[in-house]
């Protein structure tokens, strides 16, 4: 019963703070578009894999389906601006609504399976999505995809530096209901279903409701995502639920430590940098990403976060301080 008895996890909200506070003072550094584009797209990848961290990384549920979520809540948005007139506001809840309930008719079944069979029962749903999406021609614009339109604030469009501050918004929305659930009394009952979700119910805890409540909040995010997504491109197309998609997911889990507060920013921001460092080594681009990715395998298996939420981290930093502080005196 201690697992859960206990007061909730104390772990402060500044960071999260920190970190959006910086977010939002970028425009006023960063010198093109195309930079103030990377800053955006970090923000909707750490937007996705937030609700991926909650559902495999605290829940302990291996769900591979969530680029179709991604793709679903672009393609419901922008169907509902185009052909629905609908403002973007009630647009976006229709949107989450929809996926919200799609994600709970899915989840009830699914989550009956375990381990790879999960695993490989959602990856069949992204497959399925893919496949109708591409191929469902009056209704999703086929490979070609759908043009979105730009959100407009009265008769003018938003313009970039507006999109960026309401894509930082949902983002930052997100981080300080991610970092919620994981200071409180439901992110201790997720780990516990994680470790042992036989020992967790004979602890009161009720496994079903709370794994399809984490399926349904990662599904939302997915979906939030995605119409993020397609409000900074301006198109929705099959791609947003492609394979390639599902791997960035999983990389930034790896790099940026899965089932860690701020893992998937550290992970966003490594899938979307290092990939413009690394053009430079021209048809070696792919090997080096790759190298990269097995060096985190082996060295740092709990991810960037990881290592710097660790005691031997914490336990450097002490050190280098007090030498400082012998330093001076």
């Amino acid at each position: 019963m201690s697992v859960l008895a206990g007061a909730p996890q104390r772990k402060s909200v500044t960071p999260a703070l920190v970190v959006l506070t910086m977010a939002a003072l970028l425009p006023l550094v960063l010198t093109s578009g195309f930079q103030l584009r990377l800053a955006m797209l970090i923000a909707i990848y750490a937007t996705l894999s937030m609700g991926f961290n909650l559902i495999y990384g605290y829940t302990g549920q291996i769900s591979l389906g969530q680029q179709a979520f991604y793709a679903i809540g672009a393609y419901v948005f922008s169907m509902l601006m185009i052909k629905a007139q609908w403002p973007a506001a009630p647009a976006v809840a229709a949107s989450l609504a929809l996926c919200a309930v799609l994600a709970l008719l899915i989840g009830v079944p699914l989550l009956r399976l375990r381990t790879h069979y999960l695993a490989m029962a959602t990856l069949a749903f992204g497959l399925i999505f893919y496949g109708v999406a591409i191929r469902w021609i009056d209704f999703t614009g086929g490979s070609t995809g759908l043009a979105v339109p730009p959100i407009m604030v009265g008769d003018a469009p938003i313009g970039r530096t507006g999109t960026y501050y309401l894509v930082l918004a949902f983002t930052g929305l997100v981080l300080l209901l991610h970092d919620f659930i994981i200071r409180s009394h439901m992110g201790r009952a997720l780990q516990a279903i994680r470790d042992d979700d036989t020992a967790a119910a004979a602890l009161g805890v009720h496994v079903t409701r709370y794994k399809l409540r984490i399926f349904v909040l990662a599904a939302v995010l997915a979906a939030l995502a995605g119409i993020c997504f397609s409000v900074v491109s301006l198109r929705v197309d099959p791609s947003m639920s492609e394979f390639r998609v599902l791997v960035a997911i999983l990389t930034i889990a790896v790099v940026g430590g899965l089932g860690t507060r701020f893992g998937p920013i550290i992970g966003s921001v490594f899938v979307v940098l290092l990939p413009q460092v690394l053009v430079r080594f021209g048809e070696l681009e792919t090997l080096v990403y790759g190298a990269f990715i097995l060096l985190f395998l082996l060295f740092m298996p709990h991810g960037l976060a990881g290592f710097l939420e660790s005691r031997a981290w914490r336990r450097f930093l002490r050190s280098r301080v007090a030498a400082s502080d012998r330093a001076e005196t």
